[in-house]
């Protein structure tokens, strides 16, 4: 099976953001208040900009609700996914992806969520955005560089406000404008066909 045709099938049988949140509660109320940051920071975005990351793509979150990343970035792109008309935007839970989904999307050698992969309308694969910020990835190395105890370790993560909303918000939102918008722009000069690609040299 080609790999748009997996995008495709698995696409298919998401749900909306709405179902989504509906599914569990644990981090409701991180994920109202990363929802309110990223209402707010999307107002700030020019019209222009919003033009120019509104053409039409297939736009999948990998998630799940008992996860607090998740909790931190699935209602940033959902809410920039509202704002874009031109977005078919999905959510997927890791128990109902196929086995060569679970190989397809791995980061490192494991699943690792939310994943957003932003396809053109084929289900051709352009861009893709995984779990956190990079800002982040080097907070968490700064603090595993210090050798300490996993209690420790969970003290020091709760007083970084870089880790949490609104900053992780903020954060998230603009990694995922800069990844839409060249996954835009890829689409605005390379249009799907909806046919056999041939490469012309």
């Amino acid at each position: 099976m080609k790999k748009s045709e997996l995008f495709n099938k698995i696409f298919e049988k998401g749900i909306t953001y709405e179902e989504y949140i509906k599914k569990g509660d644990r981090y409701l109320e991180r994920m109202k208040n990363s929802w309110t940051t990223s209402k707010k920071e999307i107002n700030k975005i020019s019209q222009a900009q919003i033009s120019r990351m509104n053409e039409k793509m297939l736009v999948l979150c990998i998630a799940e609700n008992w996860c607090g990343d998740c909790a931190n970035g699935v209602p940033v792109i959902a809410k920039l996914a509202d704002v874009l008309d031109n977005w078919d935007f999905r959510i997927i839970g890791l128990n109902n992806l196929f086995k060569e989904m679970e190989m397809e999307y791995t980061t490192a050698g494991r699943m690792k969520i939310p994943i957003v992969i932003f396809a053109d309308e084929d289900g051709d694969e352009i861009m893709r955005w995984v779990e956190r910020p990079t800002r982040s990835y080097h907070l968490l190395g700064m603090l595993r560089n210090q050798n300490l105890s996993k209690e420790e370790f969970i003290e020091q993560y709760k007083t970084l406000d870089e880790l949490n909303t609104p900053s992780i918000s903020r954060e998230i939102l603009r990694e995922l404008i800069y990844v839409a918008d060249k996954a835009s722009s890829i689409v605005h000069l390379h249009p799907p066909t909806k046919k056999p690609k041939i490469l012309i040299h």
